[in-house]
């Protein structure tokens, strides 16, 4: 039982004796914990304890009101009352709430902005559960909040990054509630990511969540169970199988579940060629889904329903379905554009706690050492110790200025003096370097050049001054989505370039038009009001270029000319250009 759960609040009337309130306080303190662990076991019964809790509101001290407004923030979430959870949530992570509700408030919001798919606001309330996380002492919820990170992550289809947050929890002890998750997850991460699954291994999943009462993610790992069969094309195996779970699927009114489940059943229905089955389903699924317009159920569905449609001969019929597809895949990827660029905005602040947590344990180890020494001072003469201490630090000292000069060098020698980012010396022996390596392990490689458009009449009309300012803010802005191991460089006066180790050419080409949205998007009225940036991109990939530097930056500055020449302010791929007669790359319009 939590702490403040424990506290007494302002008397009841008069008439109570104070027997009587304690006993009150204890029964209502216990129906609290009772409904908090039918939140997904039990719909019914969850439902039934909060119909109890709203009558004995009145009775309840502010504490338990509190935990009643998480409990209810919960059951709208639930209900896909998004709006009215979000609100509630918030007000209980005010700083003059509990430590524990506030941090089970901020990763269970998260939660429901990523089934929003409120991304930037999903990872942004991550980050506020994770920066409180020194503060828990309780190792359940510590473990809860890393599960909720790994969900977050997996919703996001970053199934990689969510398998990291679950490999911290293997040596944990969890309860079986959250091993049950832990394993879904796990089970959810490897299918999406192709990696090889037992029967098994899925069917162990379900058991353990049937065991720990969570019916409901039980249900969920049976429709996986489900997707085994079809990925190992048993079309039959699924569609008896979840002909036989869905009574149980449907109890739960989770929408969630069911759009999945009424996916997976009419795919199974189509490749056993009852169709008119196969059609049944989608409608189902088609109205279930309406508070999540870009699921990938969804999109699958209306893929199918299309299919479907063209078989039978509908044409016309099928030419609307297809429509409807196309919308909410288009909508689907713009999602997960959003997406990336969240996960982006996120790593900064998640790097900006991190380096605030490594000071507080730096500072816990001084005060260690410190104790140390004062140990030693004990044991020890006041002259050895005035020695030693004084030795050190000159020592320190002499390190301390060899370290600073060196690092001034350094950076000197690498780096741009006015972005900071490293110039062109330096980034074309680290283009190099990433080509050799990626040559070496045959792993993709790409090249990003961009410009800034007209800037010579920027520094004409407003002056070097301002046109210095515009380069920096340039640079601030696309540093937010490079990622640690790419290698940013300025390599001409208001030319840049970002080589993209180990990535794929589609996500090279989504980089480049994030960063080019936003210089698009850039407030410049700190600098110059009336200022507007923009910028035109060139991008090459090894898989076209090879594996030669020269070559790949060629292709990328010729790509960025072709931009140049349609309009600017847009991304070319290399891969992408075709001839055009009587029109030369090289007399391109002025930059």
């Amino acid at each position: 039982m939590y702490r403040w759960q424990r506290w007494f609040g302002a008397a009841l009337l008069v008439i109570c004796s104070q027997t009587g309130w304690a006993d009150k306080k204890t029964d209502l303190d216990q129906l609290l914990l009772a409904a908090d662990e039918q939140r997904s076991a039990s719909p019914e019964r969850y439902e039934a304890l909060l119909n109890q809790l709203r009558l004995a509101t009145a009775e309840m001290t502010a504490e338990q009101r509190d935990y009643l407004n998480f409990l209810l923030a919960y059951q709208a979430a639930y209900t896909d009352q998004y709006q009215q959870a979000e609100q509630l949530f918030k007000a209980l992570m005010l700083p003059t709430k509990p430590v524990i509700l506030r941090f089970r408030a901020a990763f269970t919001l998260a939660n429901v902005q990523i089934v929003r798919r409120q991304f930037v606001d999903a990872f942004s309330s991550l980050a506020f559960a994770m920066s409180m996380l020194p503060e828990v002492e309780d190792a359940k919820w510590r473990n809860r909040a890393l599960l909720s990170a790994a969900n977050i992550y997996s919703e996001s289809g970053l199934f990689r990054e969510s398998e990291d947050f679950l490999q911290q929890l293997v040596r944990a002890k969890l309860e079986p509630r959250d091993l049950c998750i832990s394993q879904y997850l796990h089970v959810q991460n490897q299918q999406a990511l192709n990696i090889t699954q037992t029967i098994a291994e899925i069917e162990q999943v379900s058991a353990q969540c049937e065991q720990a009462g969570e019916h409901m993610i039980a249900q969920l790992a049976n429709v996986h169970r489900a997707i085994f069969h079809l990925n190992n094309k048993a079309p039959q195996d699924a569609l008896s199988f979840m002909l036989k779970s869905m009574p149980e699927i449907e109890k739960t009114r989770y929408n969630r579940l069911l759009i999945q489940a009424y996916q997976v059943t009419a795919q199974a229905q189509a490749e056993l060629g009852k169709t008119a089955d196969a059609m049944q389903m989608l409608a189902k699924l088609i109205q279930t889904a309406h508070n999540l317009p870009n699921s990938t159920p969804l999109v699958a569905g209306l893929k199918l329903q299309a299919e479907l449609l063209a078989k039978q001969g509908n044409f016309e019929a099928a030419f609307l379905a297809h429509q409807q597809f196309a919308d909410a895949e288009r909508a689907m990827r713009d999602e997960r554009s959003a997406q990336a660029l969240a996960y982006q905005r996120a790593q900064g602040e998640l790097l900006n706690k991190n380096q605030q947590l490594r000071l507080v344990k730096e500072e816990f180890r001084v005060l260690e050492l410190e104790s140390q020494l004062k140990d030693q001072r004990e044991q020890r003469s006041m002259i050895y110790i005035t020695l030693l201490s004084t030795a050190s630090i000159l020592l320190i000292y002499i390190t301390y200025r060899l370290l600073r000069r060196h690092r001034y060098y350094k950076l000197a020698a690498e780096n741009d003096g006015l972005t900071g980012i490293s110039n062109r010396h330096f980034f074309d022996l680290q283009l190099q370097k990433q080509v050799k390596r990626c040559k070496q392990q045959q792993k993709s490689l790409g090249v990003i050049v961009f410009d800034l458009d007209l800037f010579k009449q920027i520094n004409d009309k407003y002056g070097h001054e301002i046109g210095d300012k515009a380069l920096q803010a340039t640079v601030q802005i696309c540093n937010h989505f490079i990622r640690s191991g790419d290698i940013f460089g300025r390599i001409g006066g208001e030319e840049f370039a970002i080589v993209l180790p180990d990535c794929q050419p589609d996500k090279v080409l989504m980089l480049a038009e994030i960063c080019r949205d936003a210089i698009e998007q850039l407030d410049c009225s700190e600098i110059q009001p009336g200022l507007k940036l923009s910028a035109s991109f060139g991008v090459s990939y090894s898989q076209i270029s090879g594996y030669q530097a020269n070559d790949l930056m060629r292709h990328a500055d010729q790509a960025l000319y072709l931009a140049k020449y349609n309009g600017r302010n847009r991304v070319e791929s290399y891969d992408q250009m075709q001839p055009h007669p009587g029109r030369s790359l090289i007399n391109s319009p002025s930059r």
